[in-house]
């Protein structure tokens, strides 16, 4: 969390910062947030629907960030495992602001890097729009993220005027999304990216499957070196074809990770998703 806040004060010039907090209790987390509120502000929403469910009090805390923000506003939603990774300038604010006037209709902008694990199914269904200069997924078999994302950049007025309220899971978010607004755009110029390699939890539990997955694929803490002028030249400059794929444009000062990166540890594992899946419905039955 501490990277993901220092990402931003040094990659966005007078920021406003709001930590939502779904009422941590882990001591590192707490020390961190009692450092982050002589800064910024900090934010305690309650732990709503944050036990056993997958993204915690995730959602619960996107609704109240929307719920305090002015109509006029955009949010752009981050989450304690993503990272700025280069210098948000003019020209980066005027085509969030270019996409929405040139897109009435859409409600959510993608401003992170594509993943390099799902490098062939993008490249099969990611269709470039001159009109708004962002890229879109076309309709598919995924069932989410065509839509919706967590990490993106929201329309304050238009959420509010369909009377949006978020859901404690991202596919009911998805069907939500597409029933009062077009596609989800995707940045074509990203300026921030999940680390690669993280632990995780499943809302506050952390399964016997999960610390199995961490230990075999080495997870842990591997920030984004920021992007040098030079590089960021070249993704501006680059043909529109050339989608903005992390492992393309991103390094890690770290040799032994997973390649492409993963995002959570159970990604691409049958065997530890079984295993949590497992691990988790007898942890209910015995409740």
């Amino acid at each position: 969390m501490e990277n993901c806040l220092r990402s931003i004060e040094r990659s966005v010039v007078d920021a406003e910062i709001i930590v939502y907090d779904d009422t941590s209790t882990d001591p590192e987390t707490v020390a961190i947030l009692e450092r982050t509120a002589t800064d910024h502000r900090v934010v305690v929403t309650g732990n709503t629907g944050a036990e056993g469910n997958k993204c915690g009090g995730l959602y619960n805390n996107m609704q109240t960030a929307l719920d305090d923000a002015p109509d006029d506003e955009m949010i752009c939603f981050m989450q304690d495992d993503t990272q700025m990774v280069r210098n948000l300038d003019q020209q980066d604010l005027n085509d969030v602001r270019y996409f929405f006037d040139a897109k009435p209709d859409a409600a959510f902008l993608q401003p992170a890097f594509l993943r390099g694990a799902d490098r062939h199914r993008n490249a099969r269904i990611t269709r470039f729009d001159d009109d708004t200069n962002g890229y879109y997924r076309e309709n598919s078999t995924q069932s989410v993220g065509i839509y919706f994302s967590a990490i993106s950049i929201a329309h304050v007025g238009r959420l509010r005027a369909c009377g949006w309220r978020y859901s404690s899971r991202e596919r009911e978010n998805e069907m939500q999304a597409r029933q009062h607004f077009s596609r989800m755009g995707f940045t074509k110029n990203p300026f921030m990216m999940w680390l690669p390699s993280v632990p995780a939890y499943r809302g506050k539990i952390k399964t016997l499957a999960l610390v199995l997955a961490e230990r075999s694929r080495n997870c842990g803490f591997y920030p984004f070196n920021e992007m040098a002028t030079e590089q960021v030249v070249s993704l501006r400059e680059r043909d529109h074809q050339v989608l903005p794929v992390a492992e393309d444009f991103l390094s890690v000062n770290a040799t032994d990770i997973t390649v492409p990166w993963i995002t959570h540890p159970l990604q691409g594992s049958a065997f530890f998703k079984s295993l949590n899946r497992i691990e988790l419905k007898l942890k209910a039955l015995l409740k």
